[in-house]
C-alpha cells in the first residue's frame, strides 16, 4: 500500500470511471470492463452521470494484483469487434468445472485467497453469498447440510474464512451452477486471472 499512498492523498475515497482509467492508465472501455466484470468492485448507481462509484482502496488492490498477474483483461476483450463475442463466452460459463481440469483445484483456492484477502476471518451468510455468487437460499442449504462448515448457526451463521476456502475446492462448488450475475462475474474474474497466471 505504501507504493500507492499518494493516490489516497490525491483522490477521494470514491472515484469515477474516468478517474479509474487515468489512475490505471487504460482506456475508458478497459476501465468499464474491469468494473462490469467484477474485477474491480463498484457501486452501480444506475445513473447516467457518475454511474459507477469505485473505492480508491479497491483500485489500489487491483494495481497490486496487476503487478503480479498482468492486466487481467483478455486480449481482444475490449475491442468493438470482439466485445460481444467475449461477453458471450463469459456469460455462457455455468461452472468452474468448465474452466479448470483435474488437479487445478488449488488455483481456485489461490484466487479466492487473494481476491478476498480483505474480508474478515469470520464470515456471515451475506459474506458467503458475496464471495461465491451463489443465491442466499443455496448458501443456507449448504450451511444447514454442513457442506459449508460453520462455528455457529443461531441466531446467525458464523463461518471461518478457512472453511469457505476449503469448500470452494470441493466438487460441490466446482460443479455448482447459478444464473446470478454475481456468479458469472466471479467465474469471469477467475478465468481472466487464470489466463494471466498461465501466460507468465
Amino acid at each position: 500500500m505504501k507504493k500507492y499512498a499518494t493516490l489516497k492523498n490525491r483522490y477521494p475515497d470514491l472515484i469515477s470511471l474516468d478517474e479509474l482509467s487515468r489512475i490505471c492508465k487504460i482506456s475508458k472501455r478497459s476501465a468499464r470492463y474491469l468494473v462490469e466484470h467484477g474485477i474491480i468492485p463498484a457501486i452501480d448507481t444506475g445513473k447516467q452521470t457518475w454511474r459507477y462509484k469505485i473505492l480508491i482502496d479497491d483500485v489500489i488492490i487491483y494495481l497490486q494484483h496487476r503487478e503480479k498477474w498482468g492486466s487481467m483483461i483478455p486480449p481482444g476483450a475490449v475491442t468493438s469487434r470482439n466485445k460481444n463475442k467475449n461477453h458471450n463466452i463469459i456469460s455462457n460459463r455455468k461452472s468452474f468445472s468448465q474452466i479448470i481440469i483435474a488437479g487445478q483445484e488449488l488455483d481456485i483456492f489461490e484466487y479466492f485467497t487473494h481476491i478476498y484477502s480483505d474480508f474478515s476471518e469470520i464470515l456471515t451468510t451475506a459474506d458467503v453469498v458475496e464471495m461465491t455468487g451463489l443465491h442466499k437460499s443455496t448458501v443456507l442449504k449448504l450451511l444447514k447440510s454442513e457442506k459449508i462448515k460453520s462455528i455457529a448457526d443461531s441466531p446467525k451463521y458464523l463461518i471461518p474464512k478457512q472453511y469457505l476456502l476449503e469448500f470452494v475446492i470441493t466438487r460441490r462448488f466446482i460443479e455448482a451452477k447459478s444464473d446470478s450475475e454475481l456468479f458469472k462475474k466471479i467465474l469471469g474474474g477467475f478465468e481472466i486471472w487464470k489466463n494471466a497466471k498461465s501466460s507468465r
